[in-house]
């Protein structure tokens, strides 16, 4: 049996951090929560990066609220794509699925072989991919799981079968502790707020908070998924400040590919429970976990999904404004 983590923030606030199992606080290893979202059934399961287009002929999106958790990431011109993290189930559809970035594999290294399913990248970037610890999930790699929508125009069109393919997986690896922790007690001592919107040259994310949760929009829409028409509704939003570096890397019309450094250390503002926490995030190294400290203590997550957006840290006027 391995006991849940209970934070010293939530300690701080007298909080209990909530058991999937019995009083005492204990999980089996069958049932055991995802540390991608404290959500139950993910320990002991393998997790997969899922790459999917944001720009609006991608959307609307395929399962992207069924994911554990999911980071927004810039890209070229200013535009965004999402890497969803798929844990605790593996949903019958996906995507549409689009081309990896270098950023991905930064955030990859925290797992041991995380699956990642994306639809191709450049030469230069192939080479990266194949040399790091993930498990490629591409077309290329595991083509019978992957068909197009014909309602839809290529590249935006390109759609997983993922449980399928997880079902048959014999490569990816189980899911690793990434140094968060979830706390189902509504939190306290946070700055009262009620929505929140990040900006880029092309693109935009925003989100109200309901009382429940956040509902999120994307460049001014609110999202519904394809699937269900369901509400994109994530526990906690974080606003993550990253270092912004230029690449080599970029698209065939000439754009520059950003690495948004998910290792090292920056500000962080934590939502959750219609309140904003701002403190800090420390990943030491590629292989380490992110740690989120809020008043000099681990700041729990609320339990559920999770939408970790990575902004520049380094931009003269911050990017994310809160109401």
């Amino acid at each position: 049996m391995q006991k849940h983590k209970i934070s010293a923030f939530a300690l701080s606030f007298g909080l209990v951090v909530a058991s999937f199992a019995s009083v005492g606080g204990s999980v089996s290893a069958e049932g055991g929560p995802s540390p991608l979202s404290g959500l139950p059934g993910g320990e002991g399961k393998p997790v997969v990066m899922v790459k999917y287009g944001n720009s609006r002929p991608d959307r609307p999106h395929y399962n992207l609220n069924q994911s554990d958790l999911f980071y927004v990431e810039e890209v070229e011109w200013g535009l965004t794509r999402i890497a969803a993290m798929f844990n605790s189930k593996f949903p019958s559809v996906v995507g549409p699925t689009r081309s990896a970035r270098i950023s991905d594999l930064e955030l990859l290294e925290q797992f041991d072989t995380p699956g990642l399913a994306y639809s191709g990248a450049n030469d230069v970037l192939l080479k990266a991919i194949r040399k790091s610890q993930s498990i490629s999930l591409s077309p290329s790699d595991r083509s019978s799981f992957y068909y197009r929508n014909l309602s839809k125009a290529a590249p935006h069109n390109q759609l997983l079968r993922l449980s399928t393919m997880m079902a048959k997986e014999t490569k990816v690896g189980v899911v690793k502790d990434v140094g968060l922790t979830f706390n189902a007690t509504p939190a306290t001592g946070g700055t009262k707020t009620t929505s929140f919107q990040a900006s880029w040259s092309s693109a935009r994310v925003s989100g109200t908070w309901t009382g429940k949760t956040w509902i999120v929009s994307f460049d001014g829409s609110l999202h519904r998924d394809a699937v269900n028409k369901g509400f994109l509704t994530p526990k906690t939003v974080v606003m993550q400040y990253v270092e912004r570096k230029e690449t080599k890397f970029g698209d065939k019309f000439g754009g520059k590919t950003p690495l948004l450094k998910s290792v090292g250390a920056g500000r962080a503002i934590v939502l959750r429970n219609g309140q904003s926490f701002d403190g800090t995030w420390s990943r030491p190294t590629n292989t380490s976990g992110t740690t989120f400290l809020f008043a000099g203590a681990q700041i729990p997550f609320d339990v559920g999904q999770v939408m970790v957006v990575l902004v520049d840290g380094g931009a003269k006027k911050s990017p994310v404004t809160l109401k």
